[in-house]
Order: structure tokens, then sequence, then C-alpha cells
């Protein structure tokens, strides 16, 4: 696995072996990229804030921030997960621009960041809980207004989202489903 576009394109991820945690795989992650990068979603990569739910290796985040995106928050629980992350932080040099929260996802119910531009949110495909982890994470103010939220899921799982998510696209690739959203609360 490796990063695919921009300035760190072409380095390799450190990775890890687990029945819990399953990285984007290569084709969806580039295209999830070569949409955003199409220039007809909004916000761009380009000097986004980034929330990468679920992180695992931060394939997604690390992508993002090897595009142009100026900082990016991870969000994992797996302490593997979390060693592999941190490790390809250090390894692309993104120390600066990259932040680790240590947790779950569901755990969270403040918001101390900035809000995000753009979310990624690929939650374990058993666990059938990404409407409910959207939900609960835009409550928090991790969203900014008119964010763009791009959720991976199994084709088999089912959202049940607030009208607030606006939806804007949505691609199949093999047994996994991209849905992209825009956040906008009244």
């Amino acid at each position: 696995m490796q990063i695919i576009g921009g300035v760190k394109r072409g380095a390799k991820l450190v990775e890890f072996d687990s029945q819990n945690v399953r990285p984007t795989g290569q084709r969806v992650r580039e295209a999830i990229f070569n949409l955003l990068g199409g220039g007809r979603f909004t916000p761009l990569v380009t000097g986004a804030t980034i929330l990468d739910l679920f992180a695992g290796t931060g394939a997604l985040g690390l992508e993002a921030l090897s595009r142009g995106a100026t900082e990016a928050y991870f969000v994992e629980r797996n302490p593997k997960a979390l060693d592999t992350l941190r490790a390809n932080i250090r390894k692309l040099d993104f120390l600066d621009t990259a932040t680790v929260l240590a947790g779950s996802v569901e755990n969270i119910t403040r918001w101390a960041y900035p809000p995000a531009d753009i979310v990624f949110c690929d939650a374990p495909y058993i666990d059938n809980i990404t409407s409910q982890t959207l939900q609960n994470i835009a409550r928090t103010g991790a969203i900014k207004k008119g964010g763009l939220i791009v959720a991976e899921m199994p084709n088999t799982e089912k959202l049940n989202l607030i009208d607030e998510f606006q939806f804007v696209d949505k691609r199949k690739y093999g047994i996994t489903t991209i849905h992209l959203f825009n956040w906008q609360p009244d």
C-alpha cells in the first residue's frame, strides 16, 4: 500500500495484519481522490482540514495531507493500528500537520479542534454503525457547515441520516459503496 498522489506520491505505508482493521484498498482510495480532485465537489482537498474516523493505518487522511490538506485529525482505538498510524505519520514527516486522537469514535461527545472541511468515515464493515457515527460526530461540532462527508461502507449497509446530511453522490466498487454528503445544518 502506498500514497497515490501529491508530494508523497509513491511512499510506501507501514501495514499490519488484523481481523479488526481493514484499510481502504488502493483502488477505492484512488477512486475517492479522483472524485474529490475533479472539482465537482466542495470543499477541495487542498487547504482543507481533514477528519479521518476509524483511521486504521491513516491511508485516507495521509493521502489528503499529501495532496495539500492543511491538517488532519485521525481517530483510532485499536492499539496496533495506532502504532502503525503513528509510524506512517513519522515516515511521511507529517508530524506538524497530523493529530492522533486515541480512542473510540463513539466516545467523542465534544470537539475541541477546528471543524473539518472533509470527513472520511470508514467504519468496520461488520458493525453497521456509519449512520449513527456520522450523526453523533456532527452534533459535536466536528464538521464545518458545508463540509463534505465521504462514507465508505459495504453494499449491504443502509444509511439512515437526518436531513442536514444532503446527498451528493454514490459510487460502487465491488463490495464497497462510497457515499458523499454535504453537512448543511440550519
